[in-house]
């Protein structure tokens, strides 16, 4: 198949696209799909991942997976633990010098990462 005739094709499907979505009421008539995306609101707040100095260690299991993380910043801070494979932790508070436990239930979690919250 030519290039030519690929951009073609291509330029026809988001044509076929976008006029399917203005006939049924998706997008107004005189919006492009850039536009209508850029002007619709984000609630979704983007994770911060935690500083250096909250650090983890984990004891794996096959089903549970218990995560310790340690405060050794200088300030209280609200960290959530992400699993993979596993459930979440709840958004918990530690101060400084503390260290906190959490267990997740999965097949073979692991943590991902720890984010602010």
């Amino acid at each position: 198949m030519s290039i030519n005739r690929m951009r073609r094709m291509s330029v026809l499907t988001a044509a076929m696209t976008l006029s399917a979505l203005t006939t049924l009421g998706a997008l107004p008539a005189g919006a492009s799909t850039t536009e209508y995306a850029n002007a619709l609101p984000t609630n979704a707040a983007p994770d911060r991942t935690a500083p250096n100095c909250i650090t983890d260690r984990e004891d794996k299991g096959k089903v549970y997976t218990t995560v310790w993380v340690t405060n050794e910043c200088k300030r209280y801070y609200r960290v959530k633990l992400i699993m993979a494979r596993g459930a979440d932790s709840r958004c918990f508070s530690i101060r400084p010098g503390q260290t906190r436990m959490s267990k997740s239930r999965g097949v073979s979690p692991y943590l991902e990462r720890v984010v602010l919250c």
